[in-house]
């Protein structure tokens, strides 16, 4: 462990305790860290230097070859001109091309020289050959030269006398004046030498510019031969067989290809340059021929250690010149150094190599501190569980714990003493569900699992109050306890802890106060049903009473008319069948609210089963279909899918439905311009509800309190017990069925039931005392 007697200035306190925590092999891996880190720094901020690098390079390349490309049309036009002056200026020609021919060498420095090389015949070869003749009497005649495959000038064994052709071309003029050593060349016929004539040829026929292949100049450097044929019309004849013999000469241009392809100083500092020739399509993978070879190379006057050259990419590229009769390749590299890279990036790399190994060995001290601060803790941890062991092993309550997979992982003596079990450690390992089998006295419904739902609902769950465990002798005991989940220090649930004891003794004695109670409770119910029964007999005798007085006034008046009909001389039969026939109607109608009195009454036995709601309301729209379609109401459905489930019975429920949309049609009659039904289903956390809305005429207000009572109807030929039947049903199953009118028109019936929690219910035994 690193050790010091006071910090550094420039480091903190707090750090500089850290960091004297830090075993040895942490600061060794913090400078391994740092060698790896500045590495790899060095290597990100050179890659960025070399793409940088490349860019420019690529740029420079395109920039070398858009200059030749350009220096190649400054000699299309150089030749265009020349061919104007001799065309348009016969009689001051050779002082023009002159002019012409000097102020093309100044101002671009690859121009070798240019002239007009007339075409002579065999019978003119005698007179411009004595013509030609020196002033001191030298002979002069046209000449062949036998080239070797170096294309030079400087054998004299070369060159000889031209034979007898039709047509000669020789070289004559060349501005400015060649040196003298180059002016053996004059009198070369052109048109059938073997390294221009086929040039010359191509032109004379084509009448555009051709350039020949490369050649050594009498300087040994490379150069390049431009020819135009000149004709005696202001325009070629369109026949190629004619032009050759109507062509006056050409007008040749001789360039030097160093001049022409050397790149600008600063270029030719930075890269290596080198220009071959190749010819066919594609260029690059056409096979050389005898002209192809280097013809010009410039080389960099920079010097690379063999570091760089190890460390550092070459960069290489190699582009075709656009230009049809110079298929020359242009290859430029550059070897790149050190100087790519900015002297700011070393120091930033060490400076964040430097920082990310400081935070790096500060990480790896808070690593050890917490380390040894885990190890304290456990040891406190593991004293503290040796405590809560002895306290588990001495208290009289059970204790058992269980894991997400209800699987015992502990229980207490108390507990093993409470189940019978003699040897604890056996249980372990054995669902908490066949361990402990817990019963209820007398259940009225479905009891929930307890260690399902402490498990599900995350919560402490208590164990109802009669539950009691069946002992290996068949003797009850009572118990009392709750179940609580686990959590780890994450926040995960691990499992739960059952406590419970034994509540035989208070249990007997609070029993016994209970029953004293209930005695007198009971005796007191059942004088309030008494009285309640016979107050509801009184409404109801009354509401009969109401109900049935007017069929009856109804038939006795119809018999009276009958009776009075009767008595006349000339009875109106028709009449009197009509008026019995309306007494017969009266008394159906009595019977009919006696016969739904009887259903309200007797109470048919229901049959409960979980029932999905939208089911339900599928059912009662296909039943009133036809209804519906009838009166033109709209219907919209808004049923929600994905429900909880409801315990109920399904035709009572789809009876309840079905009336509260048949209301909803009869409110709904004459409705402009139509009627709209709105059904919704949905879930508001705590209960499942079905809502019927319509925009019918609604409810006055001072009737909706009354709306749920027995035979009270707002409709002429209601009986009142619709609603009272439906509210009776929901109510059954522990729902609610509400109204209410809506602010737009019309009355919405609301119905909640509560939701079947089916993942929560165990089957239930039911045990005799013996």
């Amino acid at each position: 462990m690193f050790q010091a007697a006071s910090p550094p200035r420039f480091l903190p306190l707090s750090h500089w305790r850290l960091l004297r925590q830090a075993p040895a092999r942490a600061w060794v891996a913090a400078g391994l860290l740092w060698l790896v880190l500045f590495g790899a720094f060095m290597g990100l901020f050179l890659s960025i230097a070399v793409d940088r690098q490349r860019q420019s390079f690529e740029e420079a390349t395109r920039t070398m070859k858009t200059t030749i490309e350009s220096r190649l049309k400054v000699c299309e036009m150089l030749v265009f001109g020349l061919s104007e002056i001799v065309g348009y200026h016969p009689t001051v020609r050779e002082e023009r091309i002159r002019e012409y021919a000097l102020e093309a060498s100044r101002r671009y420095g690859f121009v070798y020289t240019l002239g007009y090389q007339p075409r002579i015949t065999l019978e003119e070869r005698p007179l411009f050959e004595a013509a030609q003749a020196g002033p001191d009497g030298e002979a002069f005649s046209i000449r062949d030269y036998l080239h070797d495959e170096t294309h030079h000038w400087h054998n004299p064994l070369g060159w000889t006398r031209a034979g007898i052709r039709a047509v000669y071309l020789p070289w004559m003029m060349a501005e400015p004046p060649l040196p003298r050593a180059a002016r053996a060349m004059h009198g070369l016929d052109l048109l059938h030498d073997t390294l221009t004539g086929p040039t010359v040829t191509r032109a004379l026929k084509s009448s555009e510019i051709e350039v020949t292949p490369t050649f050594r100049l009498m300087n040994n450097q490379h150069g390049l031969g431009y020819v135009r044929a000149i004709y005696r019309g202001e325009t070629a004849p369109s026949d190629p067989a004619i032009r050759s013999n109507d062509a006056l000469g050409i007008v040749t241009l001789v360039v030097k290809l160093p001049g022409l392809l050397h790149p600008t100083e600063d270029k030719a500092r930075q890269y290596d340059m080198a220009v071959t020739r190749y010819e066919g399509s594609p260029r690059r993978e056409a096979r050389p021929n005898r002209y192809d070879q280097l013809v010009y190379e410039s080389r960099a006057p920079v010097h690379r250690t063999t570091l760089e050259r190890w460390l550092l990419p070459r960069l290489e590229t190699r582009v075709l010149v656009d230009v049809p009769y110079f298929p020359y390749e242009l290859a430029v590299s550059q070897q790149l150094g050190f100087s790519v890279l900015s002297p700011v990036g070393p120091w930033l790399a060490m400076g964040l190599s430097t920082l990310i190994s400081y935070f790096a060995l500060l990480v790896s001290a808070l690593h050890a501190r917490h380390r040894r601060l885990r190890q304290r803790a456990t040891d406190n941890l593991y004293l503290e569980r040796g405590n809560a062991t002895v306290i588990l092993q001495a208290i009289s309550d059970a204790v058992i714990t269980f894991d997400n997979d209800f699987i015992v992982q502990y229980l207490n003596p108390a507990a093993a003493r409470l189940l019978g079990h003699p040897f604890p450690q056996r249980a372990v390992g054995r669902p908490v569900g066949k361990l402990v089998v817990i019963h209820y006295d007398l259940p009225r419904q479905a009891m929930a699992d307890p260690f399902t739902e402490c498990l599900q609902r995350r919560s402490e769950v208590g164990l109802a109050e009669n539950s009691f465990l069946i002992l290996d002798g068949g003797q009850k005991l009572h118990i009392e306890g709750t179940v609580s989940p686990l959590f780890d220090r994450g926040q995960q649930m691990v499992g739960a802890v059952l406590t419970f004891r034994d509540t035989a003794p208070v249990r007997r004695r609070m029993l016994e106060a209970l029953e004293a109670s209930e005695r007198r409770l009971r005796q007191h119910e059942v004088e309030l049903a008494r009285v309640a029964r016979i107050n509801s007999m009184g409404e109801m005798a009354s509401g009969i009473a109401h109900e049935i007085n007017q069929p009856l006034s109804a038939i006795m008046s119809y018999c009276e008319a009958s009776l009075s009909l009767l008595e006349e001389d000339e009875p109106d039969l028709e009449m009197i069948g009509r008026a019995l026939r309306s007494a017969v109607s009266q008394a159906d109608r009595a019977g009919q609210i006696i016969h739904r009195l009887r259903e309200f009454v007797a109470r048919k036995t229901q049959q409960f089963v979980p029932v999905d709601v939208n089911h339900v309301v599928g059912n009662a729209l296909i039943l009133t279909e036809h209804d519906l379609r009838a009166q033109g109401v709209e219907v919209i459905d808004r049923t929600r899918t994905g429900l909880p489930l409801v315990y109920a019975d399904t035709i009572q429920l789809e009876q309840v439905v079905l009336n509260l949309i048949r209301n909803a049609l009869d409110a709904m009659q004459g409705v402009y311009p139509y009627g709209r039904l709105q059904v919704e289903t949905g879930f508001n956390g705590e209960r499942v509800f079905i809502r019927v809305r319509d925009n019918g005429s609604g409810i006055p207000p001072e009737e909706v309190c009354r709306i749920f009572d027995p035979f009270f109807s707002t409709k002429a030929t209601g009986m009142g017990l619709g609603l009272t039947i439906s509210q009776t049903i929901i109510e059954s199953v522990g729902g609610t069925l509400k109204v209410s009118n809506n602010p737009e028109g019309g009355a919405e019936f609301s119905v909640e039931l509560p939701p079947l929690k089916t993942s929560t219910f165990v089957h239930t035994q039911e045990f005799t005392a013996s």
